[in-house]
């Protein structure tokens, strides 16, 4: 509870929908991005102190040298090439199963159950039609590039410790030195609910500085795409942004929020042991 009223949690298409309904215009001529929206609302996350993230294993492939990053991508805290190749990998038959489409992302899973004997580490990538098993020795190792630090948890390994390759991320992509392949991704990501749908933390005076927030992005994408005069527009979801954020960030000094706040960090530490110790 916050100042009385729950706090809680609700599919970011919720939000994503009232801007759209209030930007019809601007939605019919296809300039409003629902991923760089998605990008907007962690930045609000990070702004307001809300963590509402959970650990993600996901296979990504890597296509002419880039591996696109899930939406709901945080924080990086672990990466391992599970295959690597300057060859050009050609379309497979069977389009169910094709590993290079960079736009599939295969669900992954650490097994923690031998852990404790490194040599014994194993990824399981889950396909459409086929199961891998990726083992510990067969990994390849990357490095991070220290531009890259935004994006990664303070004890990513990948930032301490050299690699064969070195990659990089640029928020939208990692950028890697070898043309095609597939890699392991542990990360932070926003929660999602059972459908997978991504969550915003929803609350009469939190809600709509998420709003005014997203406006503001659609109509600054607008201006940058388009030759509509969107100006005064602008002036005016600014304005509203900033009334909505002084609603917003008086409520980090209730006591409701401070304990939601403390018992995220207290979730965190906790992966530490769950998951993260076994790469430092």
């Amino acid at each position: 509870m916050v100042n009385n009223k729950t706090f809680e949690f609700r599919p970011i298409s919720e939000l994503l929908a009232i801007v759209k309904n209030d930007f019809k215009k601007l939605d019919d001529e296809g300039l409003i991005d629902d991923g760089t929206l998605v990008k907007t609302v962690m930045y609000c996350n990070d702004k307001l102190g809300i963590y509402i993230r959970e650990v993600k294993q996901v296979c990504i492939p890597v296509v002419e040298y880039k591996a696109k990053l899930p939406l709901n991508f945080e924080k990086l805290y672990f990466a391992s090439a599970l295959t690597a190749t300057n060859s050009i990998i050609h379309a497979q038959q069977n389009p169910f199963s094709n590993n290079f489409d960079r736009d599939i992302i295969y669900e992954a899973e650490l097994d923690r159950g031998t852990l404790g004997n490194i040599d014994s580490y194993s990824v399981t990538i889950k396909r459409e039609s086929t199961t891998t098993i990726h083992h510990y020795g067969n990994w390849v190792t990357l490095s991070l590039d220290p531009s890259s630090g935004v994006y990664c948890h303070n004890s990513c390994p990948n930032m301490k410790r050299p690699g064969k390759y070195q990659i990089s991320i640029d928020g939208e992509y990692i950028n890697t030195p070898f043309r095609s392949g597939e890699i392991y991704l542990m990360y932070l990501g926003t929660m999602q609910d059972e459908e997978g749908n991504i969550l915003f933390p929803f609350h009469p005076l939190i809600t709509p500085y998420y709003e005014w927030s997203l406006k503001e992005k659609v109509i600054m994408d607008a201006i940058f795409n388009s030759d509509g005069n969107y100006g005064e527009l602008l002036k005016l979801a600014q304005l509203e942004k900033t009334k909505a954020w002084l609603d917003a960030f008086g409520i980090t000094s209730d006591k409701g929020y401070g304990e939601y706040v403390d018992s995220q960090r207290k979730k965190e530490l906790g992966w530490h042991n769950q998951y993260f110790k076994y790469f430092q």
